[in-house]
């Protein structure tokens, strides 16, 4: 009496919901278990042996042992589920055209992203006085020189891919 699921290996991508994971064996089952537990976001039914949902954090592949059982005894199998982050997208910082004045404290640009970013990275070289958080994306600072429109790229990445977004930068002298 043998347990499938239609494959072993499965690979899933964080925050998209997978095709249910059917149960195929034969007799009546009167539950089913998993051990260990299923990734975040994925449950097993324990009455019909159905895994379904959205995993919800990335992992490499495991390996889940899932059992029916009935009164004539149990029958296993087992199942290796990865989970890949998503490609980051639509990287944004509310605008593309921004301006600044030497010596006054920016408003932080603080960037909108779907999915998990590991590290930012911009080129060229921000003006004087601006810095890059790689961490969160944010640009911040003070310009201390002034810059002509600049055409930047922001990059977000994570193990799975990158997104950019483009934004122009001014810096202008203080007027007196």
């Amino acid at each position: 009496n043998t347990l499938t699921y239609g494959g072993s290996n499965f690979t899933y991508t964080v925050g998209t919901p997978i095709s249910n994971l059917t149960a195929s064996v034969a007799g009546t089952i009167t539950s089913f278990s998993v051990s260990p537990a299923l990734p975040s976001g994925l449950s097993l039914n324990t009455t019909t042996g159905v895994i379904s949902g959205t995993p919800t954090t990335s992992q490499s592949a495991t390996n889940y042992t899932v059992t029916a059982t009935n009164s004539g005894g149990t029958t296993s199998t087992i199942l290796s589920i990865a989970i890949n982050l998503a490609v980051p997208s639509s990287l944004t910082y509310g605008g593309t055209n921004f301006t600044y004045i030497t010596g006054t404290t920016i408003t932080n640009l603080t960037p909108s992203v779907t999915g998990t970013v590991s590290s930012y990275s911009i080129t060229p070289a921000l003006p004087t006085g601006l810095t890059l958080n790689i961490s969160t994306g944010i640009i911040s600072g003070v310009p201390t020189s002034t810059q002509g429109l600049t055409a930047y790229t922001v990059t977000a990445t994570n193990s799975a891919g990158s997104t950019t977004a483009n934004i122009n930068i001014t810096v202008n002298a203080l007027a007196i």
